[in-house]
């Protein structure tokens, strides 16, 4: 067993090395940064969009309909949600990725409120929830403990089906190994089980250069200042695609504005570097679970959509080819006709 004192050698030797790929990595994205500056300022959002203060953004979105906001006290955070449906109705639990809050869950807060209790939640440092400072606010087991408490909460112990897209399937594949009993129906959405994550990240050289920016947000400070530099230049890129309208990348750049929105974001991938974070990455589940695949993902690779189904004893791919990573809202139509049939079936 290695002793405290070698497991601290360990991580500091750790620490150094994802900094000074960080820093080959920001030296290499400078020069695209100071070109995409002119573009910024061309397709400026938020010269459209006023800053409101933070309390109101809820009643700003929430006003158009697609839920009432509510929040709900943690062991040590406040969390904020937006719910759809009769609270007399099982619980679907909708957890957002990274870099987006409640808002992505836009539209099966819609189809799915007639059948259940919708609950579409802003994740620890994102949106309106508590934003608590420090890496280690952000491990893998505090985030799913946070999971658990809402489940406790608001479902009593029971949660009829976790829907999850990116970071928030990542959690929510952790919480179907560790507890997966609160779970009857789980649906991940472009992200795949951990042990496949990891058996692809470490042998598809593609997949490597795809996860440049998991290297690049270790540095401190860096990364929130880079990514709201030149007017959210880089956010654009992200969020401008076939399938989003103006209107609702403006909800996600309303919220991304200074460079502190970012930091609990960021130190979720910042946490990465701490061994107990990558949870229990071996474990098969046994949770039905129907994985949402968007095929022109450009962060992952579709291998590891294949592979997951290795690590899942009910296991269904839903594959969307026209799709990018964020799935559920470039085919809206589509994720819930296959949610749909999963639960039918299911």
């Amino acid at each position: 067993m290695p002793t405290a004192k070698a497991n601290w050698a360990i991580g500091i030797a750790v620490q150094c090395v994802t900094w000074f790929l960080s820093s080959l990595v920001t030296v290499f994205l400078l020069p695209f940064l100071v070109v995409f500056w002119p573009w910024s300022v061309v397709t400026d959002y938020t010269g459209t969009v006023k800053k409101k203060k933070r309390t109101s953004s809820k009643g700003w979105l929430a006003s158009r309909g697609l839920g009432k906001s509510h929040f709900v006290q943690l062991k040590d955070v406040s969390i904020h949600y937006i719910e759809s449906g009769s609270t007399s109705r099982p619980l679907m639990l909708c957890l957002h990725g990274f870099p987006e809050f409640w808002y992505s869950w836009r539209h099966q807060l819609k189809e799915f409120a007639s059948t259940h209790r919708v609950v579409a939640v802003d994740m620890r440092g994102y949106g309106d929830s508590d934003k608590p400072n420090g890496r280690d606010a952000y491990k893998m087991d505090r985030l799913v403990d946070d999971v658990c408490q809402i489940i406790n909460i608001l479902g009593k112990g029971k949660c009829d089906v976790l829907l999850a897209h990116d970071w928030g399937a990542g959690i929510g594949w952790e919480v179907v190994i560790r507890h997966p009993q609160m779970v009857r129906r789980f649906v991940p959405m472009n992200c795949p089980h951990p042990a496949a994550f990891i058996c692809v990240i470490s042998s598809e050289l593609t997949q490597i250069f795809k996860s440049w920016y998991m290297i690049f947000f270790q540095l401190p400070v860096v990364p929130e200042l880079l990514l709201t530099a030149f007017r959210a230049s880089l956010f654009r890129w992200v969020f401008q695609r076939p399938g989003l309208k103006e209107e609702d990348a403006k909800a996600y750049l309303y919220l991304y504005r200074h460079r502190n929105d970012l930091t609990g974001p960021i130190n979720y991938y910042r946490s990465m570097i701490d061994p107990d974070t990558m949870g229990q990455e071996g474990i098969v589940v046994k949770v039905p679970t129907l994985l949402i695949w968007g095929g022109e993902d450009r962060f992952l690779n579709i291998s590891m959509a294949h592979q997951s189904a290795k690590w899942a004893e009910n296991f269904t791919l839903g594959l969307i080819p026209e799709a990018s990573h964020w799935v559920q809202q470039d085919a809206p139509h589509n994720v819930n006709r296959k949610i749909r049939e999963f639960l039918e079936k299911v």
